[in-house]
């Protein structure tokens, strides 16, 4: 119908819709929404789950969701399609809640598969799940050790960034039989909704499973100086960090350039040892103004907090 997309074929559309409902609230879905509502589109973001994007650390999904409805998107959770109807006005979709929802457009951004069909992967012994993705161990081996997979056919975290580095790990592997796993552990999520999320390491949620002792540094953008000079003030950095060790765990961010910024913690994380410590941002000097400053703002606010 050609009132119907996917992320694909949504980069064809010729015209702005008035309004377009996304299906689907993963990253693609979410980025998208947002997209569109800043071209001025009406949104409705139907979400399968009861919160978007589960796997960030919680502080920064609901800053996501609270700035989404803040700019006008409609976020719909709980909610299971039924029928799609392509009307010559737009598109109908129902769902087993009873609920229908009419816009001109309609993207379907409920998950991707994985393109393995007519591979023959069967009659080898390896078998593809229900979205066609794979089942690797943690040198990405499949069902055959001789056979690798990587990529977005093996699921989270399909990001292009990821598959570049897991394609490194399984080609070392193979050539020597073994591999640092540190070139694909804590691979760096980048969001491009608007403002933008990023994270690398742990979340607060996996912490207190793990029940590590961390604690908590913040850093608000409207308190900086260069996101006052820009004007996006929207957004924070996040840093977790062990409160004995003071090794750095997890850092997120949310707001203008966290893309970026969060490439700054990643680098001191990385490092082994007592060279991962938060107190490297207490003890380096940063440009003024800058973005990179929130990393100073945020470890102070952090070893503060420390009893």
């Amino acid at each position: 119908h050609p009132r119907i997309f996917d992320s694909d074929t949504i980069l064809s559309m010729s015209h702005t819709p008035r309004s377009i409902l996304v299906y689907g609230a993963g990253v693609i879905g979410c980025e998208y929404a947002s997209i569109f509502r800043n071209m001025g589109c009406k949104v409705d973001l139907v979400d399968t789950r009861s919160r978007l994007l589960s796997f960030l650390d919680d502080e920064i999904a609901h800053a996501l969701s609270y700035h989404l409805r803040d700019q006008g998107v409609m976020i719909r959770h709980n909610e299971e399609y039924e029928r799609a109807e392509g009307l010559p006005d737009g598109v109908l979709l129902a769902f087993k809640s009873g609920k229908k929802i009419k816009a001109d457009t309609l993207l379907w951004a409920n998950g991707r598969t994985g393109n393995t069909q007519n591979m023959g992967l069967e009659e080898l012994g390896i078998v593809p799940d229900g979205r066609g993705q794979l089942a690797v161990d943690e040198n990405y081996r499949t069902a055959l050790p001789h056979i690798y997979a990587v990529g977005d056919v093996i699921g989270y975290p399909s990001l292009a960034s990821a598959a570049y580095d897991q394609g490194r790990f399984a080609a070392t592997h193979w050539v020597h039989g073994a591999c640092d796993h540190h070139l694909v552990d804590y691979i760096p999520t980048g969001i491009y909704t608007s403002p933008e999320i990023s994270s690398v390491g742990r979340t607060e949620r996996e912490l207190t499973q793990a029940r590590i002792p961390y604690e908590v540094g913040h850093a608000s953008f409207k308190s900086l100086a260069r996101a006052q000079i820009t004007g996006r003030t929207v957004g924070m950095l996040k840093l977790l960090f062990h409160r004995e060790s003071l090794e750095i765990l997890g850092i997120h961010c949310f707001g203008d350039q966290a893309a970026e910024i969060v490439h700054i913690g990643q680098a001191i994380m990385a490092q082994s040892g007592p060279a991962n410590t938060i107190h490297y941002f207490v003890n380096t000097t940063f440009n003024y103004p800058t973005m990179a400053e929130a990393y100073r703002v945020a470890a102070l606010n952090g070893l503060n907090r420390l009893a």
